[in-house]
């Protein structure tokens, strides 16, 4: 897999911070260009936000819709931040959705088993999820596969035994464990919400303050070079792949007890979101980089314009089109700002 090409927060390119002065561009004009280049995407939240509560003001403009908007979108986050991960280390992972469904599919059906518990359930599955994360290292470093093909390749391997594993139906969850611990609220919002929000914060803290983050832009930005640097290329490498496992393991934890039932394809739909949120958060905060809060940004920009277009009873292709386009517009951006970003990988 190639690796990312990202220009430096220094280039001109990215904020105009040390532009030199030319003719009748003021100090004040670059300042707006940079502000607007890291925060274009933030101001969509509040434009979407007007937008929908002037269109459904009885529906849309409601604690109880918000309180649902953060709440229902707590796997997404969940998803969103172990994808980041690996995007900054210049690599994919497509195998978040079989993660997600074999996981919760192996916790129902070990629990309709006499004699296991909810929790030595979830801990067999945590160890599969665990499994699947250093599989696709393996593959990826070790045999030199594309990450694009083996994680692709996984994610379909695992929806097939998810499915297996489920009879190829919806089974419901017998424990209560997952489901009181995914299912209370604090101020009227669901506790999986913050357990995405704690996500975000601590890899935003890891990337923007810990070596191991930094560490994990310079394999992104070069992994030659990374490595002449003195830095564990391949080990980061594993350690992202690792991440992004146990965070689809989390998000089917989350997503078990908030539905009370599983189907392994349940992680499917996910796919196109998740990169739509974290192309997104390429383009704000810290444009150029994949960042934590950036990703989230993007997952409230989807949220909000989703649950919009679904309050207005809009056609389900028009919410397809909507999805779609954020996807296109985010990775046309995210190529702009990253000097041909999706070449490099590709």
């Amino acid at each position: 897999m190639g690796q990312q090409t990202k220009l430096s927060d220094s280039d001109t390119s990215l904020d105009g911070r040390n532009a030199p002065a030319h003719g009748g561009v003021t100090t004040n004009g670059r300042s707006l260009r940079s502000f607007l280049r890291s925060y274009l995407v933030v101001l969509l939240l509040p434009l979407l936000f007007i937008l929908f509560s002037v269109l459904a003001p009885s529906t849309f403009l409601t604690a109880y819709n918000m309180q649902t908007i953060l709440t229902t979108n707590a796997v997404l986050i969940i998803l969103a931040i172990g994808e980041t991960a690996v995007m900054v280390t210049g690599e994919f992972d497509f195998s978040f959705g079989g993660t997600l469904g074999l996981s919760a599919a192996i916790v129902v059906m070990m629990t309709n088993l006499d004699g296991i518990s909810a929790f030595e359930a979830i801990v067999v599955s945590f160890l599969v999820a665990l499994l699947i994360g250093v599989l696709n290292a393996y593959f990826v470093i070790k045999l030199r596969v594309r990450s694009f093909i083996v994680t692709l390749g996984m994610g379909t391997l695992t929806t097939g035994v998810g499915l297996g594993v489920t009879g190829s139906q919806t089974v419901s969850n017998p424990s209560k464990f997952l489901t009181t611990a995914m299912t209370k609220h604090i101020a009227g919002v669901g506790l999986p919400f913050f357990y995405g929000l704690i996500l975000v914060i601590v890899t935003w803290f890891l990337l923007e303050y810990i070596k191991t983050g930094r560490n994990m832009y310079f394999v992104g930005e070069g992994r030659k070079a990374a490595f002449l640097a003195g830095i564990h290329v391949n080990r980061i490498r594993t350690g992202v792949f690792i991440l992004s496992a146990l965070t689809a393991w989390l998000a089917g934890m989350v997503m078990l007890g908030q539905t009370t039932a599983v189907d392994a394809t349940y992680g499917g739909p996910y796919l196109l979101p998740v990169f739509a949120a974290v192309f997104l958060g390429f383009t704000t905060i810290r444009p150029g980089r994949f960042n934590a809060l950036g990703t989230l940004v993007g997952v409230l920009v989807l949220a909000i314009g989703s649950t919009g277009l679904e309050i207005l009873s809009v056609a389900s292709w028009i919410t397809q089109v909507f999805d779609g386009g954020v996807l296109i517009v985010a990775v046309a951006l995210a190529n702009i700002l990253g000097g041909n970003l999706i070449e490099t990988w590709t």
